[in-house]
């Protein structure tokens, strides 16, 4: 099987493409692991997974699964009551 290549069959221009797994993703914030090929939001939500020098099932470390056209994008949850919650607001007014 040939690699994705950036730009092509609707993978992006700016795809990073894991040249081992054949696995491609966006974002600069993303980790991917070598050694379980997943992906993942940001560098805190992979070393979450990786306890004990590691590899733990993301589920297992309280990590959810995002789908993206890529696949799946392992990350850490939002936070009861959303975003606004953090601020002190009610994201349902701020849609109102």
């Amino acid at each position: 099987m040939t690699l994705p290549i950036p730009g092509e069959n609707g993978v992006p221009k700016n795809a990073i493409v894991h040249g081992s797994c054949r696995s491609w993703w966006t974002g600069n914030e993303r980790s991917h692991c070598g050694g379980c090929h997943l992906t993942y939001s940001s560098l805190t939500a992979f070393d979450r997974h990786r306890k004990g020098g590691t590899c733990q099932p993301p589920e297992s470390v309280g990590l959810v699964a995002r789908q993206k056209p890529y696949g799946t994008l392992w990350g850490i949850p939002a936070p009861v009551g959303g975003y606004g919650a953090l601020y002190g607001r009610d994201e349902a007014e701020d849609a109102a």
